[in-house]
């Protein structure tokens, strides 16, 4: 699953940089399962509510849209709290030190971070959730006309 999660943020979406090969080693071991997890589950939970709880059969596209921002929403800042926390409030003494050290740019590009897997999962996040929204709804007995 690592790796999976690891090609798509690394690669696909290009934000790894060997300069600060620290920074993504450490959340290769901790960051990408939580990443990955967060634009998986949160939107199908978030999704499964929308279909099968929301009991207004009289819900228009405009509704659809506000959920779709709202997952966004709630994955982004999911993702950007776990990326902070990974990279700020790591057990890996090299990272913490190199974030320490001014002289090693470490910590100017470790503040942009989180806000790009923010936003990179946010988009991943659209995606799935326009995914399960197509066949969440062919089950739904309350909402089988959104969203088109």
């Amino acid at each position: 699953m690592k790796d999976i999660f690891a090609t798509i943020y690394e690669t696909w979406f290009q934000l790894y940089d060997s300069q600060f090969s620290l920074i993504f080693d450490t959340l290769y071991n901790a960051g990408y399962i939580m990443f990955g997890l967060s634009f998986i589950l949160i939107p199908l939970i978030l999704w499964l509510l929308f279909y099968y709880v929301w009991n207004y059969p009289y819900g228009k596209l405009w509704h659809w849209l506000v959920w779709l921002i709202i997952t966004f929403l709630i994955v982004a800042g999911s993702t950007f709290g776990i990326a902070n926390n990974e990279i700020f409030v790591s057990v890996n003494q090299a990272l913490i030190d190199a974030l320490a050290d001014p002289e090693s740019g470490y910590e100017q590009f470790a503040k942009t971070l989180p806000l790009k897997y923010a936003l990179f999962n946010g988009i991943l996040t659209i995606g799935v959730g326009i995914i399960y929204s197509l066949v969440l709804k062919q089950f739904s007995k309350i909402q089988i006309h959104l969203p088109f």
